[in-house]
């Protein structure tokens, strides 16, 4: 995975918050530079991530299989990140989660299923290299989904307890703050506003994407609302806002700088859409409210910079290109 590819052009992004009234009308977002990337075109699963120096990771290989690819943040060269078959723990490993730290650790969430089902965080340095497993201290009726990590090793895990927990429990959020070692040091009692416990359990609804931002405080958004958490757990504000297109659903969050970045996505005859609305932080003031042009089709941004914009990886005529389209 080698190319030789032009540098980005530098954009300026000129934050024009909305008005407050009236409808929020869109925005279109153009590529402003293309360049084409020698890596094949792949397959990856789930929402992707991004490190603080705009390396893509995709979780590819299979729905269940525990690999994540590391692209360049120009596309020219590519990593992979797997729990080898001889790994502790990695017999009967099922993937469930992955999330990236901004120096660009890895850590895969999953577990080995059956009558006992085990939970574990395997953690990869940006070599490669794999620490032993981390087994999260965590009640046997919380199934955790989503995995987010800091460089200081701080985990977050949020997820549901099961039929299995104890009454008043069942089907309700399960948060938590572990330490690198997988113990907990804080349980967070907070609802995700507009969350159906029931129908994540179920599989019908995707669990919210969760982030960490440059601050080094724990994002995780509800359907009109974000959560904000500092690193101990401490929930320190929620961040309002109105979703301009009701039929879609929160299915990321960027949040970068002064920006936090809501993908919103919709799927009209099983077609996948995304459209961005971009929100001031701390404050919650709208930015902006953008449309993806014809150009850019179906394809969801990757990461953001304050310099080029969005990066969107794109396939076109069986080639990958990635595109820098910036916030006007």
């Amino acid at each position: 995975m080698r190319a030789k590819l032009a540098g980005f052009v530098c954009l300026l992004l000129v934050i024009q918050p909305a008005p407050a009234q009236g409808p929020l009308l869109p925005k279109t977002l153009t590529p402003a530079t293309i360049h084409d990337v020698m890596a094949p075109p792949f397959t990856f699963w789930g929402n992707p991530a991004c490190d603080k120096d705009g390396n893509m990771y995709f979780h590819v290989g299979g729905s269940a299989v525990a690999e994540v690819l590391r692209l360049s943040a120009d596309g020219s060269e590519g990593k992979i990140f797997k729990v080898a078959e001889d790994s502790p723990g990695a017999k009967g490993f099922v993937f469930q989660d992955f999330s990236v730290s901004p120096k660009g650790e890895v850590n895969i969430l999953g577990g080995i299923t059956g009558e006992s089902t085990r939970i574990m965080v395997m953690h990869f340095h940006q070599d490669g290299s794999m620490d032993e497993p981390i087994y999260p201290q965590i009640p046997k009726s919380a199934f955790p989904t989503n995995v987010v990590t800091s460089d200081a090793g701080t985990v977050l895990l949020f997820g549901y307890y099961d039929d299995t927990a104890p009454r008043g429990l069942k089907k309700t959020s399960y948060l938590a703050i572990l330490d690198s070692s997988g113990t907990p040091r804080q349980e967070v009692h907070a609802a995700v506003p507009g969350l159906d416990i029931a129908k994540l359990a179920s599989g019908e609804t995707p669990a919210p994407a969760a982030t960490l931002g440059e601050d080094g405080n724990f994002y995780l958004p509800g359907s009109n609302e974000i959560l904000v958490m500092l690193p101990d757990g401490e929930l320190v504000r929620g961040i309002p806002f109105d979703n301009p297109e009701p039929k879609s659903m929160v299915g990321r969050l960027i949040v970068s700088g002064k920006l936090i970045i809501i993908v919103l996505d919709s799927y009209i005859n099983r077609a996948g859409h995304a459209d961005y609305l971009v929100l001031l932080n701390p404050s919650g003031g709208v930015v902006g409210y953008y449309q993806p042009s014809e150009e850019l089709g179906g394809w969801r941004a990757m990461c953001y910079s304050p310099q080029q914009g969005l990066i969107f990886l794109k396939v076109d005529h069986k080639r990958l290109k990635l595109l820098t389209v910036p916030l006007r």
